[in-house]
């Protein structure tokens, strides 16, 4: 009996955190919308009470009032469980970070990392796939092709702060020696992301949003908070393993990737392949070599 009313206190601690969370996550989409809006000369959402502070719920509330459409002669189960498979993955990534005070602490994170970044993929293609459109399903393809290369060179990256730490765990990293390998990491990040300029899966510019078009409802809205939840997620995991974690190295690193929306093309599927195995792939390995023969050896 004396730990039902702790196993309450963890699950009560796991709902305020999902919370906060999602605010979060709302009010960072918001951020990015006037930070565009400056960007090409106007102001973003402020119609919606001060500033457009209330712009993400009202938003959130309209997408739940439309219809939930499925598509004819699929498998329901499938077609709506794949959002919510990766709305939890979303969740769990953000219980791999290390923090300030005792929370939760996995003592394998950066193998939990390498795993979700992988059922992440797998999730976007079952739901190209079992959306029975040639949008989606190329939207999905493309995704794919660039991820699979890309996730090597990314657990690789991982293997390199395991082997510099001596620990499966994520922690804050204050050493300014590593910064060498923070623009190929970075790089890897967006693929990941699938932010310009390696947004495949979604290519807004020339596909109808990629591979959730046939998605909407309270399916689209797990989509969305899924893709701007990874987008902080990856911002908090980039500023912990370079620049120690601090809160306005988190806020830089989120403005540069909204930043490069704006600024960037996207590149051709050739070229990103390229940029990979002959670059990214050969500075990892050297990295690897440099790593291991200073911090194990």
């Amino acid at each position: 009996m004396s730990k039902f009313p702790s196993l309450i206190f963890i699950v009560v601690i796991l709902l305020l955190y999902l919370f906060f969370l999602l605010q979060s996550v709302a009010y960072f989409t918001l951020l990015e919308r006037h930070i565009l809006g400056l960007t090409q000369n106007r102001f973003g959402p402020k119609k919606t009470s001060w500033y457009g502070l209330l712009q993400p719920i009202v938003d959130g509330v309209k997408l739940l009032k439309k219809e939930q459409i499925l598509i004819f002669n699929c498998t329901p189960r499938v077609f709506l469980g794949v959002t919510v498979l990766n709305f939890g993955l979303f969740y769990i990534e953000f219980l791999t970070l290390p923090y300030p005070f005792q929370f939760v602490f996995m003592n394998w994170g950066y193998l939990m990392v390498m795993l979700l970044v992988g059922v992440n993929l797998t999730c976007i293609l079952i739901g190209g796939v079992y959306s029975k459109r040639k949008y989606a399903f190329l939207g999905s393809m493309r995704r794919v092709v660039a991820s699979i290369s890309y996730e090597v060179t990314f657990n690789l990256n991982m293997l390199l702060f395991m082997l510099y730490h001596k620990s499966y765990g994520v922690k804050n990293i204050r050493n300014i020696g590593l910064l060498v390998f923070f623009m190929a990491f970075f790089i890897r990040v967006l693929v990941e992301l699938s932010r310009t300029p390696f947004d495949y899966s979604e290519s807004e510019r020339d596909l109808v949003s990629g591979f959730n078009t046939e998605y909407s409802r309270a399916s689209f809205v797990l989509l969305f908070l899924k893709e701007y939840g990874s987008l902080l997620f990856f911002s908090v995991l980039t500023s912990t393993l370079f620049f120690g974690g601090y809160f306005i190295a988190r806020v830089c690193v989120f403005c540069f990737i909204i930043l490069l929306r704006r600024r960037l093309p996207r590149l051709r599927t050739d070229a990103t392949m390229s940029l990979i195995w002959l670059v990214l792939f050969f500075h990892i390995r050297v990295g690897l070599f440099c790593t291991f023969y200073m911090f194990v050896l």
